[in-house]
């Protein structure tokens, strides 16, 4: 997998993602063997986004390695690997966990997200992350700079519960 730093303030949505794929130097990228310039297309797959009242479906770009033959999906860092609740809704889960419980504005916002997917997140921070983020002292607040800690310190996007290798890479400015 690989890790794609994107600003935080655009909605992502099929173009913008295509925006992100198509800007990519792909020679520039680097396959979790360490080796560069070695991935091509390999396909897509779909993936849905919770947003507003429904999902956004996507079709996500997977690239393969011709160094190694492994293959990994290009995942803008507004996404949570194997989630389809994006990262900033996640941080404002836990942001309300730690702060007071109240989860009505979330839901409000956002309809496709309930009371159980709520809870699962919860119930997934404090098993996996919350003794990281606060052993780091990793703040919430600011989510470009939370992802770069949560790869510098942990290896992972944050809030990935599975252990598949994940890279970092950062959009040249």
């Amino acid at each position: 997998m690989i890790t794609i730093t994107v600003p935080f303030d655009n909605p992502l949505n099929q173009k913008t993602y295509e925006n992100i794929i198509n800007t990519l130097q792909f020679h520039q990228l680097q396959c979790t063997c360490g080796h560069s310039g070695c991935l091509t297309l390999h396909g897509y797959y779909t993936r849905s986004l919770k947003k507003d009242d429904s999902g956004i479906p996507l079709s996500i770009c997977r690239v393969r390695c011709s160094h190694c033959g492994r293959t990994h999906a290009l995942l803008p860092s507004l996404l949570v690997p194997y989630s389809q609740v994006s990262l900033q809704d996640q941080i404002s889960i836990i942001s309300a966990y730690e702060a007071s419980g109240d989860y009505e504005e979330i839901m409000d916002g956002t309809p496709s997200i309930d009371e159980n997917l709520i809870a699962s997140i919860i119930k997934r921070y404090v098993k996996h992350w919350m003794q990281k983020v606060r052993s780091f002292r990793i703040g919430l607040s600011f989510p470009p700079r939370l992802v770069k800690q949560c790869f510098a310190f942990f290896g992972n996007q944050s809030m990935q519960i599975r252990q598949t290798p994940n890279i970092l890479f950062l959009t040249p400015t």
